[in-house]
């Protein structure tokens, strides 16, 4: 593919129809998804279910082994659409190559952490984020199709941490992760520590054993 895919997810009325510089697309992608989550996953070791009111807000275990730190922008399919560019001769000039809903995209679940069982802690805070345009890392290019397919385009689902249902976390073209650049990141003031357990061979393979929400401190 001689020049990479341009991927915008916002509201379909925000996706240019024909022709669009950068700056235009960058303007359409801030209608787009604006919270997000942070999560980490840990080993649980000796916690118990009374030890979560006294863990950070920031999020830091170092005393336990962290197996999980993402942020997943909140990119809801049922109400935001893709748009599709690539440019050209002019670099600052994008073609609009296509545009649907975004819930009309391929589905993939994918497995999230954890993998195993065992006893974990999950720290979640929502953020506030700003998001660039949208492409496939540089080091990958090589291995997507020669030109452009819809079919390739797929959503990611996946049972993050203690959820009993599907979050979407993100989405792939031609089987590479898109990623979108942060322009900014701001935290919400309160985080919510969970402790739970993992057992496939339990009849209840997910039992969450406590949680608890605990608070910036004041400046």
């Amino acid at each position: 593919m001689d020049h990479p895919l341009v991927f915008v997810v916002a509201p379909a009325a925000c996706l240019p129809e024909a022709e669009a510089t950068w700056e235009e697309l960058a303007l359409a992608q801030r209608q787009g998804p604006c919270g997000a989550f942070a999560l980490r996953i840990f080993t649980a070791g000796t916690t118990a279910t009374d030890d979560l009111a006294d863990l950070p807000w920031s999020g830091d275990s170092p005393s336990r082994r962290c197996i999980c730190d993402a942020v997943v922008p909140q990119f809801d399919p049922r109400s935001n659409a893709i748009g599709v560019y690539q440019s050209g001769a002019d670099p600052n000039q994008f073609h609009c190559l296509d545009r649907f809903e975004l819930s009309e995209a391929s589905n993939e679940t994918c497995w999230f952490y954890p993998t195993h069982d065992g006893t974990f802690l999950s720290w979640e805070r929502a953020l506030t984020i700003g998001l660039e345009p949208g492409m496939v890392p540089a080091e990958a290019q090589h291995q997507l199709p020669s030109s452009y397919e819809r079919s390739q385009l797929t959503l990611l689902w996946s049972l993050l941490a203690d959820d009993v249902s599907l979050t979407c976390v993100g989405l792939t073209y031609g089987g590479q992760r898109i990623e979108w650049p942060q322009v900014h990141r701001h935290p919400e003031p309160m985080a919510t520590w969970s402790l739970f357990t993992v057992d496939t061979q339990a009849e209840v393979t997910l039992t969450i054993n406590g949680s608890q929400t605990v608070f910036q401190p004041a400046a």
